[in-house]
């Protein structure tokens, strides 16, 4: 049978991958999401915003409306832990609208918010009554942002270095890096690492191997450095060289293009994180997904 076998072929392909592409966005979304919950832990208010609005922009694009009024109402709390009721008031509002339109029991709740804090306005704003935001406001109508989801690789690059430093072994090999020939050391480094059977140091000496490959755009190349990496790290149950090693996996697929994967990895890599409570790699963490998925 050729390509074009039949058109009853080609719509059930078409449905399939449709179905595919629709799993990995709202698993981006959701990544989204944890991200900015991170964000906000650290007190970069602004930072977790910005992933906030670009989980919005995803479930309005799926046509997730649910979801998309959930984050909505969430953005509007944010707003109010910063005391910035008049965008608040703003992002309550078109949750409420898509909340009265599918009659989700939220829209109570945001109801509740936007009578609140519209009346709080009204008291405390000399001759502003902003507290009449509401469904005349025309700027909840277009809940469209737009996300620059440029990849900058210069930049990617730095922040798997700062991760990579976080690694206890890393101060040892790192240094090769400043030689003429840094992969042919390093490779010297690993033999010597086997044959001793440290499986912290051959953990250290891939991810290192993988970050130098993927300054010199051989992600491919990489990806296979920070998968032996992972293996190595597995071995031996160490759960920072695992976070680190699916941080930098997730990292490499996303280059590539296999976006889904790429998510599953790095969410993968969150969790760990959370678990290990290290404040300096989940900052380093969160500095690198801010570079894959843009300012």
């Amino acid at each position: 049978m050729g390509i074009f076998s039949g058109e009853k072929d080609y719509s059930t392909s078409l449905k399939e991958l449709l179905e595919q592409l629709w799993e990995y966005q709202e698993a981006e979304a959701s990544l989204m999401v944890d991200i900015a919950t991170l964000q906000y832990e650290n007190g970069d208010i602004n930072d977790a915003l910005g992933f906030l609005e670009k989980s919005v922009k995803i479930y309005h694009e799926l046509g997730f409306a649910e979801d998309e009024a959930i984050i909505l109402d969430l953005i509007g709390d944010v707003y109010i832990g910063t005391d910035d009721i008049p965008n608040a008031l703003d992002y309550y509002n078109r949750s409420l609208k898509l909340c009265l339109s599918l009659n989700m029991p939220l829209k109570a709740e945001v109801t509740d918010k936007i009578k609140k804090y519209g009346e709080y306005l009204q008291i405390n704003e000399d001759g502003v009554n902003k507290g009449k935001l509401g469904f005349d406001d025309e700027s909840f109508l277009s809940p469209d942002v737009d996300v620059d989801y440029s990849i900058d690789y210069v930049n990617i690059g730095k922040k798997l270095d700062d991760i990579i430093s976080l690694l206890d072994e890393s101060a040892v090999y790192s240094t090769y890096q400043e030689f003429r020939n840094p992969m042919a050391q390093l490779e010297e480094a690993y033999e010597m690492a086997h044959s001793i059977g440290d499986e912290n140091g051959e953990g250290a000496i891939l991810l290192i191997m993988g970050d130098l490959s993927l300054k010199d755009e051989k992600t491919k190349k990489s990806l296979e450095f920070f998968k032996r990496s992972l293996n190595s790290y597995r071995k031996i149950g160490d759960m920072k060289g695992q976070a680190i090693s699916k941080l930098m996996i997730g990292t490499a697929l996303f280059l590539l293009g296999e976006t889904e994967e790429g998510s599953d990895y790095l969410r993968k890599s969150m969790d760990i994180i959370k678990d290990l409570e290290d404040v300096n790699i989940e900052k380093a963490a969160l500095a690198l997904l801010k570079s894959i998925y843009g300012d």
